[in-house]
Formats: C-alpha cells, structure tokens, sequence
C-alpha cells in the first residue's frame, strides 16, 4: 500500500517563512507558477510528489508576511529605486565636475609657467559615467551637465508620481525590481544568497534612503 500524499508531504522539508525562502525560488514561483519552489533542495524537473494546493497556501501566507513587513507596492519599490539610481548619478556628474573644474585651473597655471598640460587621468575618470567624451574640457563638463538637467527631470517626474500615491494594479517584472532596489542601493547582489525577508529588509532600506534624500532636498531649499 502506497503512503497518502499528506504522509510525503510530512516528509518534505518545506520553507517555513521569508527569512527561510530564498528570493530566487520566490522570483521563480512567481515566474513560472510552480510552488514545488517551496520545497528545500527541489530543482526544475525533480518528480516529487506533494499536495501543490498545500505549497501554494504555505506560498501565499510566506507572502503576505513579507508584503506587510515591507508595507510597499511593486510599482514603487522600482520608483524608489529608480529615484536613488538618479540621484546617485547627479552626485558622481556633479563631482566629477567639480573636479575638472579644479583640473582647469591647474592646467592654466601650468601654461603661464611654461609647463606642459597631462590630461591622462582624466579618462579613467570619465569611465566612472556614461557620458559622451570630449578631449576639451569646458566642452565635457558642459556634456556632464546636461547628464545632470536629465536626471533631474526624471527625478522630478518620478517624485510627482510616488506624492500621488496613485494604486496601480499592474504587476512589475520581479527582475526589473530586483534590479532598480540593487541600482538604487549601489549594491551587487546575488539573488540566490538572500532570503526573501532580506530582500524586503534591503527594500526598506531603499525607501528610508529616498525619504532621506528628500527631507535634505526639502531642508536645502
């Protein structure tokens, strides 16, 4: 006599809660509907045989948890994101700006003396951007400031969308959220070392940034 489905499914070691599930079988789950995902060690393609309506319940409470503990919708997780990215970029442009200024100087001081001018270092700082490139000067830092205007004006737009607060029900590619939270955090992560709770930790710590950034915005005038 062949056990019930109820004793396999006793047997299964399953993900408990979202600081056991690892983000990349909750983006697959997502992905592809299989919650077989919710099963530690399953791989594409595995026979096993378990109650899927079971998995899927165990799936949905994992969720819920994680949504109300990041207290956030999918469409502005990846504004956050979007709106840090730009910002950070504004920085970097700004700085790097600043810094030919200064290297300006130091070039007009060195041909009253005679001496020969060595841009060579400005290169590798230039690949700190993307920016069209120019030998001049004056020219580049003009190019990295309407790289600035730019970002501004995305900034702009997607400040006014994240004040209105408007309830969208479309769903965000889970990859391209994965990637504006990573983009907007400055980090490099590998989806498959964290957990599905760590990545809603990372997505606070995202919204904290951006909160930040816009009471300085506020407090600077």
């Amino acid at each position: 006599m062949f056990p019930s489905i109820h004793a396999f499914m006793n047997k299964l070691k399953i993900y408990q809660d979202s600081k056991e599930l690892p983000f990349w079988n909750y983006k697959r789950i997502i992905q592809t509907g299989d919650f077989l995902y919710m099963i530690k060690s399953y791989e594409a393609g595995d026979e096993i045989e378990a109650d899927k309506q079971k998995l899927e319940e165990k799936f949905n409470d994992v969720v819920q948890d994680y949504v109300v503990s990041i207290n956030a919708k999918s469409e502005e997780i990846s504004d956050y994101g979007k709106y840090a990215a730009a910002t950070n970029e504004i920085n970097k442009l700004l700085l790097i700006v600043d810094i030919l200024s200064g290297k300006q100087k130091a070039n007009s001081i060195r041909e009253s003396l005679g001496m020969e001018i060595d841009n060579s270092d400005i290169k590798e700082l230039l690949s700190l951007v993307k920016v069209e490139k120019s030998d001049d000067l004056e020219i580049q830092k003009q190019k990295l400031l309407s790289k600035v205007e730019k970002n501004n004006i995305d900034i702009l737009q997607i400040k006014s969308k994240l004040e209105k607060k408007e309830s969208n029900s479309e769903e965000l590619d889970i990859d391209e959220q994965f990637i504006s939270v990573c983009l907007g955090l400055e980090m490099h992560v590998d989806e498959n070392k964290i957990t599905l709770y760590q990545y809603g930790i990372m997505v606070k710590t995202l919204i904290k940034k951006i909160e930040s950034l816009n009471k300085a915005q506020r407090h600077g005038g």
